[in-house]
């Protein structure tokens, strides 16, 4: 009978591994505008916007977590709280983005862009090594 081989350390779906990405991809997407484009600007709103993004994606992993435990979800009044807080907050700071002036609005796209390519780098790479 043979006896199944544990997976690899490295194996399995990390969504440490998706921002790790994430902050990867920001940073060259920064330094790549100040490079191509020499926009210091630009390099900031793709960082700032990047920064959000990551927050935000973060923020929603820990209230799925939270809300859709197995065995006992702890959705209560506590939680729609934080939810509406932290999209509040993304609006305020999205807001602010907006309005200062020298916006890059391609920077920006970019920016929020990061953790959406890196969840599709690390399913394709999922995909590839086994599992989902």
């Amino acid at each position: 009978m043979a006896v199944p081989t544990p997976p690899e350390e490295g194996s399995g779906f990390s969504l440490a591994k998706v921002i790790r990405l994430a902050w990867i991809l920001v940073f060259l997407g920064a330094v790549s505008e100040l490079v191509i484009f020499l926009s210091i600007s630009g390099a900031l709103c793709l960082t700032a916007a990047g920064t959000v993004a990551i927050i935000n994606f973060r923020w929603l992993e820990m209230v799925i977590e939270r809300v859709v435990q197995p065995g006992k979800p702890s959705y209560d009044f506590s939680s729609i709280l934080r939810i509406i807080g932290r999209f509040a907050l993304l609006a305020c700071v999205l807001a602010a983005i907006a309005w200062l002036p020298q916006i890059d609005p391609v920077a920006i796209v970019l920016g929020f862009s990061a953790p959406v390519a890196a969840l599709i780098v690390e399913g394709v790479r999922q995909s590839r090594v086994g599992g989902g």
